[in-house]
């Protein structure tokens, strides 16, 4: 009797579902993007979908969430599910601040708790994961099971890969991380596996003052810098994006008799650079990476001579001898100024000519 499975598709037929994929993938992703560039401050919470709200880690997480969202006024964005998510977008919506989810669809009906101020669905769990993970200021793990750990060392590898900028990483309920910090320094350090410096990519605590000063002294990150491999300038990370009028511009002497710019203000000249990060609202940071020495030497070379031409003098550093850190503050008034933005966009032309 001839067999009545089913027909093979034709290699058209694979190619076409393949395109599909690849459009609702890349839909996904613009997507994403977009809807988190709304919100640009804000803390991502991690921890298990099958936590009870009777739970103290519930409760730590709804707490916490309502202090970050009224003290910080930052957004709360979580997968938008039960559980810690739950918690922590409770916390936010009671607070009156952005509770943000982004939901993801399951064979049986996603089931998106009821605290979420906006949210956005997802088809695919990568994408949806890498949204999770964009542009925020902080990420804080509550205990939870192979999803959250998932996470939780997906952006641990991305931060010391250097692939996304380094944020903090807090590590919410010690009785349950204390043992997982044990495995990593016994089996992964001791083996050789990771370097001591590996281990201080993350923090536990379980101190919600702490957790807020973290949080508060975090870089303002407006996204994550996209390396296009296609050209040596935008190969080494150095360029992304247009070139900011700001660099037209020329600095102006300071003698400390101007206050510095508020934090909004900061904020607002930061999108006018490319990918520098605030640090407590007193100085920019950027580091370019080279394919040699010879590279980075001149590219130092040229940023001094922009400085003195400009009279305003950033912090220089060389280290692993292709990688240059530039820090920008105008001393004269203990914080930032128009001139310290101007100068980055300068940097940025040396940068990519």
């Amino acid at each position: 009797m001839k067999s009545q499975g089913t027909k093979p598709l034709t290699l058209h037929e694979i190619s076409e579902a393949a395109e599909k994929r690849v459009a609702l993938i890349a839909k996904e992703f613009t997507d994403g993007f977009e809807f988190i560039k709304n919100y640009s401050k804000s803390v991502t919470f991690f921890g298990s979908a099958r936590i009870e709200e009777n739970s103290p880690y519930y409760q730590k997480a709804r707490a916490l969430a309502s202090r970050i969202t009224r003290e910080l006024h930052y957004a709360v964005v979580t997968g938008g599910g039960p559980g810690i998510m739950e918690a922590a977008n409770r916390g936010a919506y009671e607070a009156g601040g952005n509770s943000i989810g982004l939901t993801i669809e399951l064979p049986e009906e996603q089931v998106n708790n009821p605290y979420l101020t906006d949210f956005l669905g997802f088809h695919y769990f990568f994408s949806r994961k890498v949204c999770l993970s964009f542009s925020a200021e902080a990420y804080l793990f509550f205990p939870g099971g192979y999803g959250t750990l998932d996470e939780f060392l997906e952006i641990l590898t991305l931060v010391q890969t250097m692939k996304i900028p380094k944020a903090p990483i807090v590590l919410v309920g010690s009785e349950y991380w204390n043992d997982f910090h044990t495995l990593i320094n016994k089996k992964l350090l001791e083996s050789g596996y990771i370097d001591i410096e590996d281990t201080s990519i993350y923090k536990i605590t379980d101190d919600d003052d702490e957790i807020l000063e973290i949080i508060k002294k975090a870089p303002i990150r407006m996204g994550v810098a996209y390396n296009d491999h296609a050209s040596d300038n935008h190969a080494n990370g150095n360029h992304s994006g247009p070139i900011s009028e700001l660099g037209e511009k020329h600095c102006v002497p300071c003698e400390g008799d101007t206050p510095p710019l508020s934090r909004e203000e900061s904020e607002e000249y930061l999108k006018n650079v490319n990918n520098w990060t605030l640090i407590e609202n007193k100085e920019i940071e950027k580091t370019y990476t080279f394919k040699n020495f010879t590279e980075a030497f001149d590219f130092i070379s040229n940023v001094a001579k922009i400085a003195e031409k400009e009279g305003h003098h950033p912090d220089i550093r060389l280290h692993d001898y292709k990688q240059v850190t530039i820090k920008i503050s105008t001393h004269a008034i203990s914080g930032l100024s128009e001139n310290d933005f101007i100068l980055a966009a300068k940097i940025d032309k040396i940068a990519v000519n």
